[in-house]
């Protein structure tokens, strides 16, 4: 007689194949192109179509471009409170996504101009350069001269001859990856309204201005930025302190989806409210049906309007005041459009309870309304250059785009968090399949590892584990380790192969 067990191949088992502890990826809502308006949105369109990118790529290309171009011009006011236009947004896409395709079109007017202004600097430095050097040799000769005399009248001849000429401003316009130092500096020396526009924004994430080091001092100097405030600093050496007056800084930054896995998990970012700043969006990728066009935006109607609107802005004068801050007019908000505003101020607010619909992502949700009121100043002013008042109807488009972003920041909190618990589920099953557990139950996970915080987690991850046919339900009062259990589960017997396989 035969005593030894008959071990079953894994084909013959009864249990089902293990499904791969993958998160199912839920898929954006259709971005509301149409609501970016006659300029930028038909330009948006054309772009996506003439790049074959998603529409939300070059939505979000073209709403940053022109925040960049209306931002000194207007703030938005609504009882009392000053919202400025600049606007931080941030892309998630695959390397090949033409997202530096995209960016470069939407950005083609601030190039340009950036250029002119490099070649005035360059005339401008000449003149400056000449004129310090006549007024140091002036200076060397009054101090020759008042020698001999008291330092009064040394004084005097100085102050007769008058200030040293003032470097021409700096020309910068866009840049892709300062350290917040360097921002400053080109701010207190240049242009009153810059971006930091980037297609490869893992470098900025990764770079000096956001190591270890100097991260949290880029987080609040940054936010500072998006708030449109004095900046003042202090420092002892001489000539390192500076003073910048009503700054307005646009970002748009766009990462691969590796990068913005730690971007968005970052604790200090998100701890801090850097991240709520941003605008996010993470379109999917068309590839594979991006296919040969004959089509040569340059000449597209749409996208020439998009340009002359953006390089009028660019190219006219600031208003600013006798020392050079920047003084944007008020733009206030017509009664009806306020209506729409405040409506969507309270729905956003009652989402934010508890048990609502934005509570995962209140710091984000927090800020909501004031995105919408700045979206509008800025498709008010590209639209309108000198506009005064923002309709109803630019409000409720801004509104529509702010639905959009959040439902986009709140798919993608969810998606990070189920992400997170089927990473959580394959790291317990590695711990149980090691130990060799013939049953589990609750407290089996709950006290024998670290991976789960408490026994009701324990129990999710049970179930998403359950559910993936990774582990079998007993019946109830099975015994385990001497006591009957109303839940517990024994190994897929498919499992242990299927661990082994590179699609699980």
């Amino acid at each position: 007689m035969n005593n030894h067990a008959v071990i079953k191949s894994p084909s013959e088992f009864n249990d089902p194949l293990p499904l791969p502890l993958i998160p199912e990826c839920r898929k954006p809502a259709p971005y509301p192109i149409s609501a970016l308006g006659e300029i930028l949105g038909t330009a948006a369109s054309a772009i996506a179509n003439g790049v074959q990118v998603n529409e939300a790529m070059a939505g979000q290309s073209v709403l940053a471009a022109g925040a960049l171009a209306a931002q000194p011009f207007a703030n938005v006011i609504i009882d009392g409170r000053t919202y400025p236009l600049n606007l931080f947004c941030l892309t998630i896409s695959e390397s090949g996504d033409r997202k530096s395709g995209t960016d470069n079109i939407a950005t083609k007017p601030h190039a340009l101009r950036q250029r002119a202004l490099f070649d005035e600097y360059k005339e401008l430095v000449d003149y400056y350069l000449n004129e310090r050097e006549a007024f140091n040799t002036a200076k060397q000769e009054v101090l020759k001269a008042k020698r001999k005399e008291g330092r009064k009248e040394i004084a005097k001849a100085l102050m007769e001859l008058g200030a040293p000429p003032q470097p021409p401003i700096s020309p910068t316009l866009l840049c892709q990856e300062p350290t917040l130092e360097g921002l400053q500096k080109s701010f207190a020396g240049g242009q009153c309204s810059q971006g930091l526009f980037s297609d490869e924004g893992g470098t900025f994430f990764g770079g000096h201005a956001m190591n270890k080091e100097n991260a949290q001092k880029s987080i609040a100097g940054l936010s500072t930025f998006w708030d449109g405030k004095d900046i003042h600093r202090l420092r002892a050496s001489e000539g390192e302190s500076l003073s910048i007056k009503n700054p307005r800084l646009s970002i748009h930054l766009m990462v691969q989806p590796v990068v913005a896995e730690s971007v968005l998990s970052d604790n200090l970012l998100a701890g801090q409210g850097f991240l709520a700043r941003f605008l996010v969006a993470a379109p999917e990728s068309i590839s594979g049906t991006r296919f040969y066009q004959e089509v040569d935006l340059s000449k597209d109607p749409s996208v020439k309007r998009y340009h002359s609107a953006l390089a009028e802005l660019l190219e006219a004068s600031k208003p600013t005041s006798p020392d050079g801050t920047l003084t944007p007019r008020a733009l206030d908000v017509e009664s009806d459009a306020k209506l729409l505003w405040i409506e969507a101020y309270n729905e956003i607010e009652r989402s934010l309870a508890p048990n609502g619909d934005f509570a995962q992502i209140k710091a984000t949700a927090a800020k909501a309304a004031e995105q919408i009121a700045r979206i509008a100043g800025v498709l008010a002013v590209i639209e309108q250059p000198n506009v005064k008042t923002i309709n109803r109807h630019t409000m409720s488009r801004a509104i529509i785009l702010g639905d959009w972003y959040l439902s986009e920041s709140l798919r993608l909190s969810k998606q990070s968090a189920i992400g997170s618990e089927y990473a959580t589920a394959q790291k317990v099953m590695q711990w149980i399949t090691s130990k060799n557990l013939s049953l589990i139950t609750v407290n089996t996970v709950n006290k024998g590892t670290r991976k789960v915080q408490s026994a009701k987690h324990a129990r999710e991850i049970l179930s998403l584990l359950e559910e993936n046919n990774w582990l079998i339900p007993m019946p109830a009062d099975t015994v385990v380790e001497g006591k009957p259990q109303k839940e517990s589960w024994r190994v897929n017997r498919n499992a242990l192969q299927a661990s082994n396989s590179d699609k699980y």
